[in-house]
């Protein structure tokens, strides 16, 4: 209203002067006379509140010449610029001189200088000398003269001519109902007991409310809308304005919270509901303040909180520096670091074992996690979902934006909803470049009336009808569009990765008594063989589902033991190999653990213990005993190669019918299925629940999930909402204090308890394989978190509707569009969803898990370890309650903290995707639910839907590879699960479309509410079959197929890669062959080594010769190679050493094929670099000699001239025979010759025996020189299972070329089961009768048992072919070899993880103790703690 000398660079705003009348007022020095003062009239206006109010007329000069000593208008103006300015201004219209006032002579003066009945008929029809604060504020501080004249007859003339753009004048436009349609006034002046529109553009100064109801009150949600209510009826129209103003007529804010009528700013006649007046009347009380007291109690409470927690520290400050730390504070401290170490090693990582810089490697987080092989096919997943997610979100913002931008509703609604900082927009510019503005929110309402805005929201539903048709249609096709995209996704994830499942099929109705895996096997494998044909099926073995349900906790502790165990096993060898490179002396460090670091704490406990859990094994596995574990009747056969596997299911039906022998009974088959889970997914201990009781089980469980979600609702939720939440919401503020700090712990603890109560119950429920259960974490998950939002959405539509003077709002409002004020309902209804979205929901949430679910349990079990098991800074009585907070540790003593239960205590949670879905269901529900309103924040949200997703994309990257410990996903099933629950927020969509189309009149008009209801609910329910149906029928996703593999690789190639296998994760198989399979017994430092095997170790040798000879050439480089003769796979070489000629190497080796006979030899080595090495000696122990054992000095032989060197070694044989196929290559007749040339002379044969697809189990005999018939009478035992194959190839050795092959013969399985002896005719002998003579003697004990096969045994996977391994994330350095441990230790520590930092901050924490232990006299005797140990054990000398 003061726009004088605008700039026509700024578009925006009017130019109501022309180019010649702005430079000739800038001559002249009227602008720069005139602008302060025009300057300070609009700013103090400003101050009060609103929108610019600026119009875009460029036409004549209309001030110059006008008004009271400008000019002669009459006279001087033109007939066009009269007519310009009076329709456009209101200035020099024909009936101007006829009024009976002149409201601009005299305005300078007008309060004291015009009579009561001018400033009344001026202010009534020119809205000029108005008893209005706000007015006189602003022109007192201007100053006097003609310019602010001009600009008060400006301010008149424009604020009742740009409002009165349809009436004609300044008041009521149009009465609305009591349901909001409006009608037009009766007069311009206000009427009681309705809520009416006004034209005017300024502010409500020139209206005045008919005695009864004298005070104006502007409606909360629509600026435009006013009412005229009674002095006590304020806050009733509108909630945030309770004191009635008698000066301005109008009801303002009151600064008393919960008053509901205000005698003054400050004092408060009444209450609301809920609370109670004081005394002074200068506060309303609210009644559970009033009742508990909490906030006067909340001062002293955080007093005495304080002081105690400053006591506690002091005194264990005091009790620390007196007593002294933990008696086994060394041991406990490592404990902790091994804990802190295994923290790191849980992490998600890369394990190569063949790496030679470093076996883990932490992936970086820029992996492509679409592809890459991390955790199973579920990851890449979840992220395609997530791009999906943020697709459809930016397609919804682009098209509601759109929708909301091309409609006039923009103006009308956006108005309403902008904030302080938006409507100051156009008043921070320099004032150089604006001039200036009256800021009002009363702007739009000149230039559009009621009907006007109405017709608007009419059109916008229509289109929001159209607009949400067709994003329903795009958005279904797209979701289909993705499903198909996703199963593609997995088949090519399964082609491209070799995994655990190409090598299994899944076997069911066995005998539930046939527990001998060796046998199975050997059955199998017949049948298998016959239904193949020629095709040669190799089964590896069989994995056999025990039924161990009932003794399940305690296989899980005998389990957890035997990983202890083998933990402490690994660090005794590492100790040993960093003691020899030391040259024997010690070598500790902060993660080094021993016997007194174990949960039994001390070595002769370990060893009872060990045959503790040897007794159970015998009483599980022995045939005749009571307590045997018995099978599932499921079992899964596990091949050599994925081609055999496929070439099975080709022929399942007939392999089927070939292992009819092995059913339970005549009437039940035998089936073999295909597998698609990998063996960390299996629930090996619920494999024995029937389907039946599985699904009783589920439906428990949900009524029970559902009980719990009730009675919480009931007691604490409802509750707290009907006697917290409601009052508050009445009147329009939020409640906090102490009441609220209490109720958010109780939520807070509650959802957690729901949580944890949801994934225990559903890892309880019998789920065969884990995907299960992320399925029904996944489904409960949803509901529950669906359950509360639309609950916490409730109650906001409670909290906005309770604030309505009138009753009767409700859901009613969401089926038309013919009342503004439920427009401005459904519109503030709107805004609190999206604050409750935004930035809680959608960014603050993420990073609080991070912080609560990593940050704080670490800090505080630290703490908490540090206090209990290293400071002991308390009495015990208090270490013991302390002890209930610190995970894992509540059945612990005080004495010791085993290293196991510290790993325990810090592992983090793990991948939970199951409940990453969970925001991907509920997200998108909420955000489409704000399709059914009228709001700009509906665009809005999507915006931020569209920014949340890409946080969450990133969020979730760090948060699966740096924060979270694997969880395996190996099937797509929760992905399809999850595509079935899409449903659920595209139905919103429709249901969304469905209500635009009810409320722009183009479906069911004129039907009842109860009807319009139900078409939106069957649209709902309609959306959702038919997604369901569609997805279900063309896409078909819960059939999967094996694909056909592009890789090559065999199961050993797998099973370094992936190190878990069928093996090794069965927890009842890997106990079997510990503690009953193998005879010898695990010693308390160490796995006992298998039966058979060869200790040898190499201490050194002296006297060698100086092979290096040459100048400059330096000393000799010594290793020495021990190796079976007649195995060259045995073979064992020594580091090289520097100290020439008497060398030191102190290695051990161990011989695991060895067999009693079999001689030793030993070959000393010079190591050159630019040519062969050079022999510096060789001996060899006879088989006699190796049987007897041996340690002392051996002379070497071709030691050189005149010099005598000896070999320092030590021969330990096995302890235990174990029975062995024995093998006699005796010699070979009528050999061919194949040196045919000139004076070359006979063959010179040797013969390598092989056994089929066990390269490790070689024999060579040795070469005879010029022999046609030689007689090598080789003997030798080899550990062969039920289903070997021998192949015997007799060569000769040729010196230029690579040796012929004089023939070859093969012998079966079933021959060596029956054994052999005799002369066998040899193939590929060209032409020649050759026979090799061969004598073969089987164990006499029978079939050997797979289980203990020879070379790599079923359980190990790594670089130890022996060890038995059971699989464990984080243990996986456990199949590393000793002397390659320190590569596990490299990159341990990643400056992304936030453990790194905090662990510096610890350690840097741990030097306050210092003080302490300076200050403890090391003279005072040590006082041992009563129920010590010192007191019942007296200590060794």
């Amino acid at each position: 209203h003061l726009s004088l000398g605008c700039r026509s660079a700024m578009p925006r705003r009017c130019q109501c002067w022309d180019m010649a009348d702005r430079q000739r007022c800038s001559a002249a020095g009227a602008w720069r006379t005139h602008r302060p003062a025009l300057l300070a009239a609009g700013a103090a206006v400003a101050v009060a509140s609103g929108l610019p109010v600026i119009a875009a007329d460029e036409g004549f000069n209309c001030v110059d010449g006008y008004g009271e000593g400008l000019g002669d208008w009459e006279k001087a103006w033109s007939i066009t610029k009269k007519s310009y300015c009076c329709s456009h201004f209101n200035i020099a219209c024909p009936d101007s001189t006829s009024s009976p006032f002149d409201c601009v002579a005299g305005l300078s003066n007008w309060k004291l200088g015009w009579s009561d009945g001018k400033k009344h008929w001026c202010c009534r029809n020119k809205q000029v000398g108005c008893e209005s604060v706000l007015l006189r504020d602003a022109f007192e501080e201007a100053e006097a003269g003609a310019a602010v004249a001009a600009a008060h007859a400006i301010i008149a003339s424009r604020s009742s001519s740009v409002a009165l753009v349809a009436e004609g004048t300044c008041g009521v436009s149009a009465v609305l109902d009591k349901i909001g349609n409006y009608a037009k006034p009766a007069s311009l002046q206000p009427v009681c007991n309705a809520h009416m529109t006004t034209n005017c553009s300024v502010s409500y100064a020139g209206m005045r409310c008919p005695e009864g109801c004298g005070y104006l009150v502007p409606n909360a949600h629509f600026s435009c809308v006013f009412e005229c209510v009674p002095a006590e009826r304020c806050s009733a129209s509108n909630v945030n304005l309770a004191f009635p103003d008698p000066a301005l007529k109008r009801c303002t804010p009151c600064a008393i919270e919960g008053c509901q009528l205000c005698r003054t700013p400050g004092t408060c006649t009444s209450c609301h509901e809920g609370f109670e007046l004081s005394a002074d009347g200068s506060a309303c009380v609210f009644h559970v303040d009033r009742e508990l007291k909490l906030d006067s109690l909340a001062p002293g409470l955080k007093v005495v909180s304080q002081a105690v927690l400053g006591f506690v520290v002091i005194f264990g400050v005091l009790h620390h520096c007196y007593k002294g730390g933990h008696e086994n504070q060394e041991e406990n401290t490592r404990s902790i670091m091994r804990g802190r170490r295994h923290r790191h090693l849980c992490k998600v990582s890369d394990w190569q074992l063949g790496r030679t810089t470093s076996v883990r490697q932490s992936y970086p987080l820029s992996v492509n996690v679409h592809k890459v092989h991390i955790v199973g096919v579920g990851l890449p997943l979840f992220y395609n979902n997530t791009c999906f997610l943020g697709l459809v979100a930016l397609l919804f913002f682009a098209v509601t934006f759109l929708c909301f931008r091309s409609s006039s509703i923009s103006g009308i609604i956006g108005a309403a909803q902008r904030m302080d900082w938006e409507l100051l927009e156009y008043a921070i510019e320099p004032i150089d470049q604006a001039p200036a503005m009256v800021l009002s929110p009363l702007a739009q309402c000149g230039g559009s009336t009621a009907a006007h805005a109405m017709r608007a929201i009419r059109s916008f539903a229509t289109t929001n009808f159209y607009a949400l048709g067709l994003l329903y249609v795009l958005t279904f096709l797209l979701s289909l569009v993705h499903g198909k995209l996703q199963l593609r996704a997995a088949r090519i994830y399964d082609e491209e990765n070799a995994t655990m499942s190409d090598f299994a099929l899944r076997m069911t109705g066995v005998k539930k008594e046939l527990t001998h895996e060796a046998e199975l096997t050997q059955k199998i494998q017949k049948a298998f063989d016959v239904a193949c044909g020629r095709n040669h099926i190799e089964v590896l073995g069989v994995s056999i589902c025990y039924d161990y349900y009932q003794v399940w906790g305690e296989v899980d502790a005998m389990k957890d033991r035997l990983v202890e165990r083998m933990d402490l096993d690994m660090q005794h060898k590492v100790s040993e190999h960093k003691s020899k490179l030391a040259g024997g002396a010690t070598v500790t460090t902060d993660v080094a653990i021993s016997a007194a670091n174990t949960t039994m704490g001390d070595e002769e406990t370990l060893r009872e213990q060990v045959e503790k859990d040897r007794a159970s094994a015998k009483k599980w596995f022995d045939k005749d005993s009571d307590e045997k574990l018995h099978s599932t009747g499921e079992l899964f056969v596990v091949f050599r190669r994925s081609r055999d596997k496929g070439l099975v299911l080709k022929e399942k039906a007939r392999a089927a019918a070939l292992l009819q022998d092995l059913a339970e009974t005549p009437d039940e088959k035998v089936c073999i299925f295909d597998v698609f889970s990998e063996p960390p997914s299996i629930n090996w201990w619920h494999l024995a629940m029937p389907q039946g009781k599985r699904n009783y089980n589920i439906c428990k469980a949900m009524l029970k999930l559902l009980a719990i979600i009730v009675v919480v609702q009931v007691l604490i939720v409802l509750p707290f909402a009907q006697y917290i939440v409601l009052p508050y919401s009445k009147i329009g503020s939020s409640a906090g204090g102490m009441k609220m700090q209490i109720a958010g712990i109780i939520l807070g603890n509650v959802n957690m308890f729901l949580s944890l109560q949801i994934y225990f119950t559903a890892s309880g429920l019998g789920f065969h394989r884990k995907d299960g259960v992320d399925m029904m974490v996944l489904c409960s998950n949803t509901f529950l978190v669906m359950f509360n939002t639309f609950f916490n959405i409730a109650t906001t539509a409670i909290m906005v509707f309770s604030k309505e003077s009138d009753s009767g709002w409700g859901p009613w409002i969401f089926l038309t569009v013919d009342s503004l004020n439920a427009i401005g309902i459904e519109a503030e209804f709107a805004n609190s969803i999206y604050s409750t979205l935004m930035p809680g929901a959608f960014f603050v949430g993420y990073p609080m898990c991070l912080l609560m679910a990593g940050v704080v349990p670490f800090i505080l079990n630290s703490f908490l370890m540090k206090v209990i098991y290293v400071w002991r800074s308390l009495p015990d009585a208090l270490l013991n309650a302390l002890k209930v907070f610190l995970p894992w540790a509540r059945d612990l003593s005080l004495d010791r903290y085993p290293f196991r239960r510290a790993e325990r205590g810090f592992e983090p949670m793990e991948i939970g995707i199951g409940g990453d879905y969970t925001a991907m269901i509920v997200s998108p529900t909420v955000c489409f639910c704000m399709l059914f309103f009228v709001s700009p924040f509906v665009w809005k949200t999507f915006a931020m839907m569209f920014l949340s997703t890409c946080f969450y994309y990133l969020y979730c990257r760090y948060l699966h590879l740096r924060f979270c410990k694997p969880a395996y996903y190996t099937t797509n099933r929760l992905d399809t699960m999850v595509n079935h629950l899409w449903g659920v927020p595209l139905s919103v969509v429709a249901a969304a479309c469905c209500t635009w189309g009810i409320r722009s009149g183009l479906l069911a008009e004129g039907a009842s509410q109860p009807v319009q209801f139900a078409l939106i609910g069957g649209a709902f329910c309609a959306s959702l079959v038919l997604w369901l149906l569609s997805y279900r029928l063309l896409l078909n996703p819960w059939a999967q197929k094996d694909v056909e593999e592009l890789s090559t690789a065999t199961f050993e190639d797998v099973k370094a890669d992936l190190l878990y296998t069928w093996f090794n994760c069965n927890p009842v198989y890997t106990l079997k062959c510990e503690y009953y399979l193998r005879d010898a017994k695990r010693v308390v430092d160490g796995i006992a080594h298998r039966p058979g095997v060869l200790k040898v170790k190499i201490d050194g040798a002296r006297g060698l010769r100086d092979a290096d000879w040459m100048p400059f050439a330096g000393t000799s480089e010594p290793f020495c190679v021990a190796e079976l003769v007649g195995k060259p796979r045995s073979r064992h070489v020594t580091p090289g050493h520097q100290h020439g000629h008497n060398p030191v190497w102190h290695d051990s080796a161990e011989f695991i094929h060895y067999s009693e006979g079999d001689a030793l030899t030993f070959t000393v080595y010079d190591k050159d670099v630019h040519k062969s090495d050079d022999v510096l000696g060789h001996v060899t122990l006879s088989g006699d000699q190796v049987c007897a054992g041996f340690e002392g000095e051996l002379e070497l032989d071709a030691a050189g001239r005149g010099v005598k060197a000896f070999l320092r070694v030590t021969v330990t044989p096995p302890e235990v025979k174990f029975p062995q196929t024995k093998v006699h290559i005796r010699g070979a007749t009528g050999l061919r010759d194949a040196d045919w040339g000139l004076g070359a002379g006979q063959a010179d044969p040797f013969c390598i025996c092989e056994v089929v697809n066990k390269p490790h189990l070689q024999l060579v005999t040795p070469t005879y020189e010029n022999k046609a018939n030689p007689a090598w009478g080789f003997t030798t035992g080899l550990d062969l299972d039920s289903n070997d194959t021998l192949v015997f190839t007799v060569m000769d050795q040729d010196f230029l070329k690579k040796a012929d092959c004089l023939g070859t013969v093969t012998v079966t399985a079933e021959q060596l089961r029956s054994g052999l002896k005799g002369k066998l005719p040899l193939g590929r002998s060209k032409g020649s009768k050759a026979f090799l003579e061969v004598a073969i003697e089987p164990p006499h004990t029978g079939v050997r048992d797979a289980s203990s096969t020879s070379g790599r045994h079923p359980l190990a996977c790594g670089e130890d072919p022996n060890q038995v391994r059971c699989f464990e994330v984080g243990k996986e350095y456990l199949f590393v070899r000793p002397e390659r441990q320190h590569l596990v230790e490299r990159h341990l520590q990643d400056c992304l993880e936030f453990e790194t930092h905090l662990e510096h901050l610890l350690h840097i924490c741990g030097h306050l103790t210092l003080p302490c232990r300076l200050l403890r006299c090391a003279a005072t005797p040590k006082i041992p703690r009563r129920g010590s140990r010192e007191l019942l054990v007296p200590r060794s000398p």
